[in-house]
């Protein structure tokens, strides 16, 4: 059976960038994000033997889901007028340059977040998908054919529905119900006053009512969380199928020049 790797580009962008030393090139350029970058990348590809693969970057526009809650993801770092050697996306593009040079597509779209478009290839696919990422939101996601890796060096966890059942007590189908319940603190999203981990479960299972106040926050919360499924696709199977030639490539020859 085909399986697709769907990568949450910045994401891993940023685990690059931040999760090894800095390192330059001869003129002072950093380059740490591509080596990290392409490095993980192929350690991830060599573990879970994909047939096909995507990487997908979110755009630099603000979402649409940042224009309906204007409290979503504003607690998180403004890089735009960082030094280069401080700044994850400053790479970005050299990035990119490198997955062109190994054959991976990449796709981005205007206005749409990463999550919907992997979402969205994820559920319209008919094959296996294993997604890249530690965004939690792609929990309401996972079936019997649709994973979630979340990367950490030798510590890498693959989320199937048994493992979300055991460290959260719910399944995927109410995962996304779970979260509007307790918040996210990666996306700014507060949880309702309360209820926590434990109180959600009695309000999901039925042992716990929410008062009208609450059911408008938890509606609230509800919406920006929520995957859309019906993003359009830039590519069809066949052209993201893997090039295994891909493994073999030096990373020094896909540094800038």
């Amino acid at each position: 059976m085909d399986k697709l790797l769907l990568v949450d580009g910045h994401n891993l962008l940023f685990k690059a960038f931040f999760g090894i030393p800095e390192r330059l090139l001869p003129d002072g350029r950093p380059v740490q994000g591509i080596i990290g970058f392409v490095g993980i990348l192929r350690k991830i590809l060599r573990q879970t033997k994909p047939s096909h693969v995507l990487v997908v970057f979110d755009p630099e526009e603000k979402p649409t889901r940042a224009l309906r809650y204007d409290r979503y993801k504003a607690n998180r770092r403004d890089f735009s007028g960082c030094p280069e050697r401080e700044n994850p996306c400053s790479q970005l593009v050299h990035v990119k340059n490198a997955l062109d040079s190994l054959g991976i597509r990449y796709a981005e779209e205007a206005g749409c977040e990463a999550d919907d478009m992997i979402a969205s290839y994820a559920v319209n696919s008919d094959c296996e998908v294993v997604i890249v990422s530690s965004d939690t939101d792609f929990f309401q996601l996972v079936n019997e054919s649709i994973l979630v890796l979340r990367y950490g060096g030798e510590k890498q966890v693959l989320f199937d529905e048994d493992l979300i059942m055991t460290k959260y007590g719910v399944h995927p189908d109410k995962f996304l119900e779970f979260k509007a319940l307790v918040g996210d603190k990666a996306d700014n999203i507060a949880g309702l006053k309360g209820i926590g981990p434990k109180n959600a479960l009695k309000v999901l299972h039925g042992k716990r009512t929410l008062n009208q106040e609450e059911i408008g926050l938890f509606e609230m919360n509800r919406d920006p969380i929520k995957l859309n499924t019906g993003i359009g696709l830039h590519y069809d199977m066949t052209e993201l199928v893997l090039d295994e030639r891909v493994l073999q490539v030096k990373i020094g020859d896909l540094l800038p020049k």
